[in-house]
């Protein structure tokens, strides 16, 4: 039996700090049916080079075209998830390996 497909939104206004331990975190998950949808909401650091570099088709990326209040890029996030469940994530918070399958 096929592994139901979860959708990961990270929302990101300069969140260059700790992304890469976000991404990792989640790259590093037990469980691996997933896809990230990545909201870039206008960032002015170095977030989307970042991301970019996961080379991973499960990981999706989306701009905004200018900046808005978080709960409206969480709804155009939710418009893009294709998952038969939803998690969300900050850039500056990480899983342990167990987060998704638990």
């Amino acid at each position: 039996m096929k592994k139901k497909l979860i959708s990961i939104i990270i929302n990101c206004y300069n969140g260059d700090r700790y992304l890469l331990n976000t991404l990792s975190s989640i790259l590093n998950q037990k469980y691996e049916n997933f896809e990230v949808i990545f909201i870039d909401n206008c960032s002015k650091d170095s977030s989307s080079k970042i991301y970019k570099k996961i080379k991973d088709k499960r990981f999706k990326y989306f701009k905004t075209k200018k900046k808005i209040k978080l709960y409206h890029a969480r709804n155009f996030a939710l418009s893009k998830c294709r998952g038969h469940f939803i998690t969300f994530i900050d850039t500056d918070d990480w899983w342990n390996r167990d987060f998704l399958s638990s």
